[in-house]
C-alpha cells in the first residue's frame, strides 16, 4: 500500500498550517509529509499532529526531511 505524500517543501509558514490542516480533514493516515531540511516547518507539522490520535516520526534518521504521521 503506497501512503498520500504531502511536499510542503518551498511553501511560506502560514500557508503550510492551512494546507496541513485542510489535509487532515480530507486525508486518513499514514501520511508522508515532506518538510525539507527546515527546523520551522518539521515544528508546525507536529503542532498541527501533536495530538493523542497522531504520531510524527522521521521517515528514516537517514532522511530529515519527512515524517510519517500514523495513528497512535
Amino acid at each position: 500500500m503506497k501512503i498520500k505524500e504531502l511536499d510542503l517543501h518551498g511553501l511560506g509558514h502560514e500557508y503550510a498550517k492551512k494546507v496541513l490542516t485542510s489535509w487532515l480533514k480530507n486525508n486518513h493516515v499514514p501520511y508522508r509529509i515532506i518538510t525539507g531540511n527546515s527546523g520551522t516547518m518539521e515544528k508546525i507539522v507536529r503542532e498541527v499532529f501533536d495530538s493523542e490520535k497522531y504520531r510524527c516520526e522521521y521517515e528514516s534518521y537517514h532522511n530529515l526531511g519527512a515524517l510519517i504521521v500514523t495513528r497512535r
